[in-house]
């Protein structure tokens, strides 16, 4: 198992060109690679938020967010929105947005950025669901109200985009909100609105906001969807992976021509995983899971699907892989274990009182971690089922949805009052 996770590290996913990522950051949605992976070892296995056992510190937000933090250096960045108010709803009035730093060191809020709200009312207030990106220059991302916005490292504006027009902001349909995170790739930023019956890739310069290219969706294999893009290196080649309702692509990310296409494989919260040379994708509109190699060229549905499970179950976390297992926690708060290569369950077992929404990260020395601000598990990475720690931080339960992000021996992870770091002391 050890030889393929290590295989699986490094060449899980290629996300950006070397230098704009450094060792021990994680500078977006899923991390370095967009795939819950990391070369981190010993990490803390237990943690207690009443006797304060590996709580490093805990900085109240004053707002709400389902959106994951993320890490530079001694910066930690998330996204927050403040309360929708009864008046505010019946009015249709949009709560602010807000970009914030904490010094990853202590905790200490050193900014905060108030970015105007677009037009679009988020269903049930999820106004802060995208997860931000950095490149360690600025730092970017999306709101549920249908706009996006980058800041410097001092918090300063740099570009305010918004994200529907016409028809599209006339008659919003996604469900429940705008939640796809964004993707940088080399000088671009790269965000994708899929609605029902159709959506828009769309491709902007980092510094400016302006339009590089944009591409309209095919209205006939939208419809909403939450999943993040993914960016892969295949046979030395960027991808860019889109998990639409109804069709996966790969993309040019430099221009967003297509490269291959499966139109068995959906999608409409749990993004793409990419791992030991496939990708694994679930929770489409038939609950299918499969894996798909990337190999091919134009309609790939009947010659590089490697398998297909009907009916299985998921919800709105995304899967991880140790590059020989994949692991998956449904509704129920069921972890399914299958092999990578096959589609094979290996074990189910449920993982009580843990939040379905956190997607989980595997780390180089064979642990996978379950971590909210509420329950979380450890658990050994391997075809047998074993936990190994976890903790209670005492958070609220309904905010863990947001992932964890891992840095430099730490693991920080928000709810919708505050942001927490654990490690050890």
């Amino acid at each position: 198992m050890k030889r393929w996770f290590l295989l699986s590290a490094l060449l899980a996913c290629w996300a950006a060109p070397p230098a704009a990522a450094r060792a021990g950051d994680w500078p977006g949605w899923r991390g370095p690679t967009g795939c819950g992976t990391t070369v981190e070892k010993n990490l803390i296995l237990k943690w207690d938020g009443k006797t304060g056992e590996g709580l490093l510190w805990k900085t109240p937000l004053g707002a709400g967010g389902h959106s994951s933090p993320i890490v530079w250096g001694d910066r930690v960045f998330v996204t927050t929105t403040l309360g929708q108010s009864p008046e505010q709803e019946k009015k249709k009035e949009m709560p602010d947005h807000y970009f914030a730093c904490c010094r990853a060191s202590d905790g200490k809020l050193l900014w905060k950025t108030r970015i105007a709200p677009g037009k679009v009312q988020a269903y049930m207030g999820s106004f802060a669901a995208p997860t931000p990106a950095t490149d360690g220059k600025a730092v970017y991302c999306s709101f549920g109200s249908a706009v996006a916005a980058a800041v410097d490292f001092d918090g300063r504006l740099l570009w305010r985009n918004e994200l529907l027009s016409g028809e599209g902001l006339k008659k919003p349909r996604l469900n429940p909100c705008i939640a796809s995170s964004m993707v940088l790739y080399k000088d671009t930023v790269i965000e994708m609105v899929e609605q029902k019956g159709g959506g828009t890739l769309h491709a902007w310069d980092k510094i400016t906001g302006k339009v590089k290219w944009e591409k309209q969706r095919d209205k006939d294999n939208t419809g909403p969807c939450n999943t993040t893009p993914l960016l892969i290196e295949v046979q030395g080649q960027p991808q860019l992976l889109i998990l639409a309702a109804k069709v996966l692509q790969a993309l040019n990310p430099a221009d967003g021509e297509p490269i291959w296409w499966c139109t068995s494989a959906q999608g409409f919260a749990s993004s793409p995983l990419y791992s030991a040379g496939l990708i694994y994708t679930d929770l489409g509109e038939d609950r299918s899971a499969m894996a798909i190699d990337p190999t091919g060229k134009g309609d790939v549905t009947k010659t590089h699907v490697k398998w297909k499970i009907p009916e299985i179950d998921g919800q709105w976390s995304s899967a991880v892989s140790d590059g020989e297992y994949v692991y998956r926690l449904d509704e129920a708060s069921e972890l399914t274990c299958r092999s990578l290569f096959t589609g094979k369950k290996v074990y189910a077992h449920t993982l009580k009182d843990i939040s379905a929404l956190a997607s989980p990260v595997a780390t180089a020395d064979g642990r996978i971690y379950f971590v909210g601000s509420a329950k979380g598990y450890v658990v050994k990475a391997g075809p047998k089922f074993e936990v190994i720690g976890g903790g209670h931080l005492g958070g609220y339960d309904f905010g863990a949805g947001a992932s964890l992000a891992v840095s430099a021996g730490r693991i920080y992870v928000r709810d919708g009052q505050s942001l927490y770091c654990i490690g050890k002391k």
